[in-house]
């Protein structure tokens, strides 16, 4: 996330080398104020930046959350919540945090708030980004950890998944430290300013976020009016006049898993050999990026099953039944099951299922970061292990990479859709995603 208020003062020059970029993020001038409202068919009305299958963090959680280090224009690294570089200290690296940082409801945010945010991290979606990390001894206002290789800490903590929040944080009343605040109104979320914001508040009053029931909700809302963002389009049945289109790319993966269930179909590479062999056409109502080569379309020959879904993801039930229909077969048929969100959890870690479909964010942009996110949701013993003794990686897509995992990639989750004329949505420089603490809305004349 850019800076929304004011330019962060960094030092000129880092001891870090080509990792880290030094320059300030800043900001020209643009109008204060205004609100936009948007539907999505997601849950909104809980976060938490530190699992790898929240689809509402991966759109939204850079408003609500800061990490120790962020990427600049160039895509290196400065010092965000840390107060600088690691400074060497024998064998050991020491990361001081920034003093006077409060989150969005006034708490104080302090080294122990960081080491805990970390240990959460390690216990959900960071567990193999961070193998190679140890756990930092709380020093006053500072982290120490024993390990030397600054580049790698830099890189680890400036990862969403070891977003940084207070002890104690809950998902369904998540605080931050970012330029937005979590608030609700009845059953939306409210991302509203927050004056108390590490790198200044948002530009923008307030985000309203309503949770669509289907997928029509959100276009039939901005076609007529009522909503100032469509999401994924511009309109149910024409696109509303003067609108805009916005598009900021893929934030997650829709991710199909095999489990114990499904027999000798239980197979590294069957997932995505089935998910390359649906033609994108029959999905691409639900946008999900760039078309792939579709493979021989061998549909489902395992047992007739369930391909369990979460029930309270109305975008993720519509592909989840588009995907039984299309891959089943004659006495192998698939059924799309929406079960809760705690269940679909508890069949991912004991792998009590036959089909499954859920989200998976990246860790870090890039092939690397894609990797272990991918390996983490499949095997986080083995994601610990390429972590620790990392392959040389060109550009590959994720498809590829889950050709020898037990999960394929369906297609990407994107923020796209259509904008309201005067509804500027800004995009962060060193990644291209969605920056709302950046966004603003033209004041009426």
């Amino acid at each position: 996330m850019l800076l929304a208020g004011g330019a962060l003062a960094l030092a000129a020059v880092s001891p870090l080398g080509p990792f880290a970029s030094r320059r300030a993020l800043a900001r020209g001038r643009s109008p204060i104020g205004g609100r936009i409202s948007v539907r999505v068919p997601w849950p909104v009305l809980a976060m938490d930046p530190h699992r790898l299958e929240d689809a509402t963090a991966a759109i939204f959680g850079d408003a609500l959350f800061d990490t120790l280090y962020a990427r600049d224009d160039t895509g290196g690294f400065v010092a965000s919540l840390a107060e600088s570089d690691p400074e060497p200290e024998g064998a050991s690296l020491r990361v001081r945090i920034r003093t006077g940082l409060r989150t969005a409801k006034g708490r104080a945010f302090e080294a122990r708030d960081a080491a805990a945010s970390i240990a959460r991290s390690r216990t959900l979606g960071g567990r193999a980004w961070l193998a190679d990390v140890p756990a930092p001894k709380v020093d006053g206002r500072s982290l120490v950890f024993a390990m030397r290789d600054a580049s790698r800490l830099v890189r680890a903590l400036g990862s969403p998944i070891v977003a940084m929040v207070p002890s104690g944080f809950v998902a369904d009343a998540p605080d931050g430290t970012g330029p937005m605040k979590f608030t609700t109104r009845g059953d939306a979320l409210v991302l509203a300013r927050n004056p108390l914001a590490a790198r200044g508040p948002s530009y923008l009053d307030e985000v309203i976020v309503h949770a669509a029931p289907d997928l029509a909700a959100s276009l039939r809302a901005f076609e007529s009016g009522s909503d100032d963002l469509g999401w994924l389009g511009s309109g149910l049945h024409e696109p509303r006049a003067g609108s805009r289109p916005f598009d900021f790319g893929g934030a997650a993966w829709a991710v199909l898993f095999t489990g114990r269930d499904a027999g000798t179909w239980d197979a590294p590479g069957v997932a995505q050999r089935i998910c390359d062999g649906i033609p994108p056409a029959r999905l691409s109502y639900l946008a999900l990026g760039p078309a792939w080569t579709t493979e021989p379309e061998q549909g489902w020959g395992g047992p007739a099953t369930a391909l369990h879904v979460r029930e309270d993801a109305p975008w993720l039930i519509e592909l989840a039944k588009a995907i039984a229909a299309t891959i089943s077969r004659p006495s192998h048929e698939v059924t799309a099951k929406p079960i809760p969100a705690a269940e679909i959890a508890q069949r991912r870690n004991s792998r009590g299922h036959a089909l499954l479909l859920d989200v998976v964010r990246p860790v870090a942009p890039g092939s690397f970061g894609s990797m272990i996110a991918l390996a983490t949701a499949d095997n986080a013993l083995r994601a610990s292990e390429l972590v620790q003794h990392p392959p040389k990686l060109g550009e590959i897509p994720p498809r590829t990479m889950t050709r020898t995992m037990h999960c394929g990639v369906v297609g990407e989750i994107r923020v796209q859709g259509g904008r309201a004329p005067d509804v500027q949505l800004a995009t962060s420089s060193a990644t291209s995603s969605f920056d709302l603490g950046a966004s603003t809305r033209a004041r009426a004349k």
